[in-house]
Parts: structure tokens; sequence; C-alpha cells
């Protein structure tokens, strides 16, 4: 039994997998969390807009830039609580759902093929995010 090409699961591209190891290099620097959080969604935005573009790597792209991209919003977001920088009113949903909403923002476009003048844009996801990270009053 044979199985085509567009029943075998595909691996995600090696420039997916290169742009997102440079990211998370380049996220775990000690630098103010809130450049890092802005520099990544803009970062993230830009790698799935290319994704979306080439629809390389298909399904299992998408899941890899959705886990990798979480892992490093959240990790910065994290170093940003500890640090007190960010000062959500619930630490484990600005680490884990606030991460999850930025990437599914990210992938919306390429998931429901949305075109570009409809879709959200990094910098007002970012900021959306850095205003649901301010410390509470």
């Amino acid at each position: 039994m044979s199985t085509s090409a567009s029943t075998t699961p595909s691996a995600p591209p090696v420039s997916l997998r290169i742009a997102l190891g440079t990211l998370e290099r380049s996220s775990e620097s000690p630098d103010d969390a809130t450049t890092a959080l802005r520099e990544a969604v803009e970062a993230l935005w830009t790698i799935a807009a290319q994704a979306a573009s080439t629809n390389l790597g298909g399904a299992s792209a998408r899941v890899e830039l959705v886990q990798r991209g979480k892992r490093i919003l959240s990790g910065i977001i994290h170093r940003g609580v500890v640090s007190g920088v960010f000062r959500p009113r619930c630490r484990v949903w600005a680490e884990q759902g606030l991460a999850h909403a930025l990437m599914a923002g990210a992938c919306a476009r390429w998931v429901l093929g949305l075109p570009e003048e409809r879709s959200l844009r990094a910098r007002i996801a970012a900021e959306a995010a850095l205003e649901a990270l301010r410390p509470v009053r």
C-alpha cells in the first residue's frame, strides 16, 4: 500500500524552524520584557504571514508555529511577571491564555484565509496585550 504525498504528514519547512529558533534565542535575553514582547509579537506575525503566503508545511507548520510561539510568548510574559514589569490580574491567564490568544491572532489570516486588510495587526495585538499586563490599580 502506498501513501500519496498529500496524505503523508510533512515536516515544517526549514526556514520556519530557523526563524523560530532565532526568535527563541533572542527572546531569552534578560532585556526589557515590554520591548521583548512587542518584538516577539511582530516577529511571530511576520513569520505567520510568510508561512501563509507560501503555504509551506501546511498543518504541521501551523502546529509548530503555534506551539513554539506560545512557548516564546509565555517565557517573555513569565519573566515580566517575575520582574514586576507585568502585573496582570491573573498570572496563569497571562502566561498561558494571553500567549495562546496572541498566537491565534497571528495565525488567523492563515487558518481562516482572511485578506490582509481584514487581519489583526501585530502592533495592535501587542499593545492590547501590554494593556492587559499593566499593573492592577
